[in-house]
């Protein structure tokens, strides 16, 4: 009797939370009447399947940070700041209530994860054999099939604008990059997106138009992104299944590969996260691969510093994700070959990007891109409280950025406005007097500083607020521009493309591809990998993927969370034999 009155009061706080975002969204008594329905159908589901018997204090120590998340990002939600948390009074109770609600679900599903990762799948098929035979080219052959079919529909691949002004970059038309710096040349090339990127886009698109044939361009590269994406995709699960991961989860990694079409529009859309995860991917492993040995050759450091160039040459901050998970290989005889492998990957990285590229006219970024959360939070400051800031701080905010239009440019949830106005002229003396600024109104407006921040950051880790997630129009730029980009006459393909992508997100498949959801798992399985052994290493390019969205200028942004996703499903097989070989606790 006790365990049942405990269950129908987990039900019951559980069902609170379900409450108030029913009643945001339908005005109507029988809510209450689906309120008894919800809370007698969550007591069998708790009654029949609730274990958290064998969860470690840490899972509960998450387990009460996420919920503490959850409550404080539906205030977020619908008004911007953590009001709703604790005013008016009553509401700080339900908040507390809302709390254990959720704190009782996750440690259940925290639970069933750690289950599900720690349990060992025999299937003996006919398919599942040949499977584990030719991993390889199995994968190969379906996702092929499955890409093949966005490649068709969307001949010759997707652009965005990032991507339009990469092109043209490239066929030396001026863009908006150069507009945010003081070229070093007359070249109209920049590093704002990685040169290696925007040579290989457009390069390819200028061999098109030497054909007279732009469309034919963009294919060549859409065609060699897919080819990429499908090899290095192949190769994880048939590493993966080389390790003694069961095949019948390697098939199931495959299918949601190939299945879910947000990997599907990806694999055609030519933003460098794409590409750029692929590489994370075989970093990854090349970093698990180390760690499960014992013995080293030469070729396991030129691996380690191969995969490593390329996540550093497929995105600009790619380098702190190599620079910051090497280090913790180091072992006592392993010292200073891992040093001398950090340090190499560092040392060609800033050859390429302060001796190579400036040799050849190419304009690094502006210091902008890196400032996206201070420059939140003064314009923030000064939406609200813009008497209250002194006329020589003014003055000082202004030699920065455009101070009289802070107000209006400031949106809560996208920097570009604010940061976009950033004076390329400025003096290291205005940068040092601008954080004086900052600092000296940081005690006096903790909140206006906190509240930007988190309204900047929080559907990367809400899982009830999303957006777009893909790619699918054209992108209107480079007609504007003369140039005939145009998709073919499939279009009942396309739409049947879109279709199938909305319901996969509103189907139980989309709680897995949620952003707030990838960041949760990513850090659940981190956090249940920290143990003696060092397998946790392989998952920290993921970790720290995700905390290069809190310091990203987009809020609800989903190509930023798309690298975790990626790495989350391609080395699941990986996660898989480590729970099933005990290492996961």
């Amino acid at each position: 009797m006790k365990g049942k009155l405990k269950y129908l009061i987990y039900s019951i706080l559980l069902c609170l939370n379900i409450h108030y975002y029913l009643i945001k969204e339908i005005n109507n008594p029988l809510v209450y009447v689906l309120d008894i329905c919800l809370i007698i159908f969550i007591y069998f589901i708790y009654n029949k399947y609730y274990d958290v018997s064998n969860l470690s204090k840490k899972y509960h120590i998450l387990s009460f940070i996420i919920s503490f998340i959850l409550v404080l990002g539906y205030s977020y939600q619908f008004v911007g700041t953590a009001r709703l948390f604790y005013n008016p009074f009553y509401n700080l109770i339900l908040s507390v209530l809302k709390i254990l609600g959720y704190y009782y679900l996750i440690l259940n599903i925290i639970s069933y994860i750690l289950k599900f990762l720690k349990r060992k799948f025999y299937v003996k098929k006919a398919f599942v054999d040949k499977f584990k035979e030719k991993p390889f080219f199995y994968s190969f052959i379906f996702l092929a099939i499955c890409y093949g079919i966005f490649l068709i529909c969307y001949y010759p691949g997707v652009l965005n604008y990032d991507n339009a002004n990469q092109i043209k970059e490239v066929l030396g038309i001026h863009t908006r990059y150069l507009d945010a710096i003081n070229p070093i040349s007359n070249s109209t090339l920049t590093n704002f997106n990685p040169i290696i990127h925007t040579l290989l886009l457009g390069g390819l698109v200028k061999v098109g138009l030497l054909l007279n044939n732009f469309n034919f361009g963009l294919f060549l590269y859409t065609f060699i992104q897919v080819v990429i994406l499908i090899t290095i995709y192949s190769y994880a699960i048939s590493y993966g299944v080389s390790k003694n991961v069961s095949p019948i989860i390697g098939i199931g990694t495959l299918l949601f590969l190939g299945l879910v079409p947000t990997f599907g529009y990806y694999s055609i859309t030519a933003v460098k996260d794409t590409l750029y995860s692929a590489f994370l991917v075989l970093f990854s492993i090349r970093i698990y691969d180390f760690i499960s040995k014992d013995t080293y050759h030469f070729q396991d450091y030129l691996y380690l510093f191969l995969t490593g160039i390329l996540v550093c040459l497929f995105r600009n901050n790619g380098i702190y994700i190599v620079i910051l998970t090497l280090p913790f290989l180091l072992k006592k005889h392993l010292k200073l070959k891992i040093i001398t492998l950090t340090l190499s990957i560092f040392i060609f990285y800033t050859v390429f990007n302060n001796i190579i590229l400036p040799l050849c006219g190419i304009s690094g970024t502006s210091i902008r891109e890196a400032l996206s959360i201070p420059f939140q939070q003064t314009a923030r400051l000064v939406k609200y409280y813009d008497a209250n800031i002194a006329e020589e701080d003014k003055v000082i905010i202004g030699k920065l950025l455009d101070y009289d239009n802070l107000a209006i440019d400031y949106d809560p949830t996208l920097a570009d406005p604010v940061k976009n106005k950033f004076n390329k002229d400025y003096q290291k003396e205005d940068l040092i007097n601008y954080f004086k600024v900052w600092l000296k109104y940081l005690p006096k407006y903790p909140m206006t500083y906190i509240n930007a921040t988190i309204n900047n950051v929080s559907s990367y880790f809400y899982p009830m607020k999303s957006k777009w997630k893909v790619y699918s129009k054209l992108n209107p730029k480079l007609p504007e521009a003369g140039y005939d980009y145009h998709f073919n006459k499939l279009q009942v393909g396309r739409d049947f493309l879109i279709s199938y992508e909305v319901i996969t997100e509103y189907s139980p498949v989309g709680i897995f591809i949620n952003m707030g959801m990838i960041s949760w798992l990513s850090i659940i399985v981190f956090i249940s990998l920290c143990n003696k052994n060092k397998y946790y290493i392989f998952l920290l390019p993921n970790l720290i993927s995700i905390i290069f969205c809190i310091l990203s200028p987009a809020n609800t942004y989903y190509r930023y969370i798309y690298p975790s996703l990626v790495l989350m499903t391609t080395l699941l097989p990986l996660i898989k034999v480590l729970g099933e070989n005990k290492i996961i606790k």
